[in-house]
């Protein structure tokens, strides 16, 4: 077993993947936990960068350990049974239950201890809101505009558990879905004027999506005015509102000794809820509410710690789990048709069927183009400029407010990622010039038309990171950044009070969860990259519902459905454990 020298150690933190807040965290435990072992700072560290990561945990066993690390220890990790015997000396590595800043789990999973203590907390809370009695006796889905097997059994099922996940596709109709469960939860109770209803989603977009999907989508049933109106007075909002948010603080007003006050929550796009906020989320929720969460769980998991639905999902498919049969997967497509290249795609990267991709490219498509890039030292964007062009020139001739910001959902440039020459940074700065040297319009200016994304929260002004906006004059003809909120009107904020924001001709995938959009340029470097995985190309493709434009390389992208996202969690396995624990008192 290898020992490290300080220096060596303090030498290897000031390269990447590490940044400050590991070097921060090597101080903290020397001096506030008098550690001394610099095989236990070394692991901290890997620790703080697998979070990063979007990992629950570092994976002792077999950790990825990068080249700063590495070079230092000679490819000479302690094995498993070694981290036991250093776990018991050392004096920051706790047990399960321990208040120690990292906690050894079971099967040598290291945790810093906020995201042990997140994992476990919500697999407790998990198991009993799914032990919960059912709210009501299934009603009748006989007079809904339903049809679909699956569709159905969604429904009557939702209506039976306290705790429900519908997943599927774009397109598969869980909106329809969800609205008839909530005309059933009102149908089937003596008292529907006394259930109090509430739908919520991670983001403002989302929240004002799954909002106007549900007014669009009462056109499809015949109620009666009450059940309407009713419907049509659920609050849809942001899971940070429903909770009441603290400005400046990672906690929120309603938890366990405050709950929601609803008697039902509806949480779409679960998908996109990291560990932490689900966690939080679940806290809040009484043990008499119902609550069901929709999404996609072959989409990108949450940005931050966690791949919460899709354990959750997974846990529905184990018989010796308590959430086992807990969810229904929708699979009927209602927006493409069968020949449909978008759908088709949508399937074979899910799949991961490269076969089928490649023979879709060589099919003549109105609804799919795709454009070859070859590696080159100098990429040419133009192709991609003059989409972007042509749907700002549109955006700009609107007549009013709310044509201009309705065209913001035809058209979007989506890069894996920020940085890089095929970057939304690149993509968005090399726009801007082009827009501005056209219109003639002076740098560093806002300008009519313009999108912008919002790239960190804002309590006081309602803003959070992800919400879509764009610029437009007032009745006065001055400037002002405007936003669709859930209640579905637009919200105006000066321009100088906006929160950090950005140019959003071009969004990374990640930010575009929550968001449809009728063409969709996906952009993709030629050069092969690990980053860019099955669920990323997926993401990208299911934002489009009209046309899917790809940029990129054949082999690159075909090397891509291959790689998948494998975050370490353990969610599935404790709320399995729970019912263990339960059963062995």
């Amino acid at each position: 077993m290898s020992v490290i020298q300080l220096d060596q150690l303090e030498r290897a933190l000031r390269y990447d993947p590490f940044d400050f807040s590991d070097r921060a965290f090597y101080r903290f435990l020397k001096e506030s936990y008098a550690e001394e072992n610099e095989l236990v700072f070394a692991a901290a560290a890997l620790c703080l960068s697998a979070a990063r990561e979007g990992h629950s945990f570092l994976n002792l066993a077999n950790p990825e350990l990068p080249d700063p690390i590495s070079e230092v220890l000679q490819n000479d990790w302690p094995s498993p049974s070694e981290w036991e015997t250093i776990a018991e000396c050392s004096p920051s590595i706790g047990r399960p239950g321990d208040n120690s800043p990292l906690i050894l789990g079971d099967e040598s999973a290291l945790y810093l201890y906020r995201y042990f203590s997140y994992e476990d907390d919500l697999a407790k809370s998990v198991f009993v809101k799914a032990g919960q009695p059912k709210i009501s006796a299934a009603a009748s889905t006989d007079t809904l505009p339903i049809s679909d097997r699956k569709q159905t059994e969604a429904v009557k099922k939702a209506l039976e558990n306290r705790f429900y996940l519908i997943s599927g596709g774009p397109g598969t109709g869980k909106t329809t879905t969800v609205l008839a469960y909530l005309v059933s939860c009102i149908q089937s109770t003596e008292s529907p004027e006394s259930l109090r209803f509430a739908v919520a989603a991670p983001t403002g977009k989302a929240a004002a999506k799954v909002s106007s999907s549900i007014k669009d989508g009462l056109a499809r049933f015949e109620l009666e005015d009450s059940i309407a109106n009713a419907i049509l007075s659920i609050p849809c909002q942001t899971i940070h509102r429903l909770l009441e948010s603290i400005p400046r603080k990672t906690s929120f007003r309603r938890n366990q000794k405050r709950p929601i006050d609803y008697d039902v929550l509806v949480v779409d796009e679960s998908s996109m809820i990291d560990l932490p906020l689900m966690k939080k989320l679940m806290d809040a929720v009484p043990d008499d509410c119902s609550i069901v969460l929709l999404g996609d769980d072959n989409q990108l998991s949450s940005v931050e710690v966690g791949s919460v639905f899709s354990d959750l999902v997974r846990s529905t498919s184990n018989n010796q789990n308590p959430l086992f049969g807990k969810s229904t997967h929708l699979e009927k497509t209602f927006r493409f048709k069968p020949d449909s290249s978008i759908h088709r795609i949508c399937l074979a990267f899910r799949n991961g069927e490269s076969h089928t991709f490649k023979k879709i490219l060589n099919e003549n498509q109105n609804d799919f183009l795709f454009h070859p890039m070859k590696p080159t030292a100098s990429p040419n964007l133009s192709p991609i400029l003059n989409l972007v062009v042509e749907a700002y020139s549109l955006r700009a001739k609107s007549a009013n407010l709310a044509q201009a910001y309705s065209l913001l959902s035809q058209f979007i440039v989506l890069s894996p990622l920020n940085h890089g020459p095929y970057g939304a940074n690149a993509i968005n700065r090399i726009s801007e010039e082009r827009i501005r040297r056209q219109q003639n319009l002076p740098s560093g200016v806002f300008y009519s038309g313009q999108p912008i994304l919002v790239l960190e929260n804002n309590y006081d002004l309602g803003l959070f990171n992800g919400d879509l906006g764009i610029i437009w004059p007032d009745d006065s003809g001055e400037l002002f950044a405007w936003f669709n909120n859930s209640e579905g009107t637009f919200q105006k904020v000066r321009t100088t009070w906006l929160p950090r924001h950005s140019t959003a001709h071009c969004l990374t995938i990640h930010k575009s969860q929550g968001s449809e959009f009728e063409h969709v340029a996906g952009v993709f470097s030629p050069e092969h990259s690990e980053f860019v995985t099955r669920e990323l190309i997926y993401t990208c493709v299911s934002r489009a519902k009209s046309k899917i434009t790809l940029f990129g390389n054949v082999d690159a992208l075909c090397s891509a459905i291959d790689r998948r996202v494998n975050r370490a969690t353990r969610l599935e396995a404790r709320i399995a454990q729970q019912a263990h624990d339960t059963q062995s008192r």
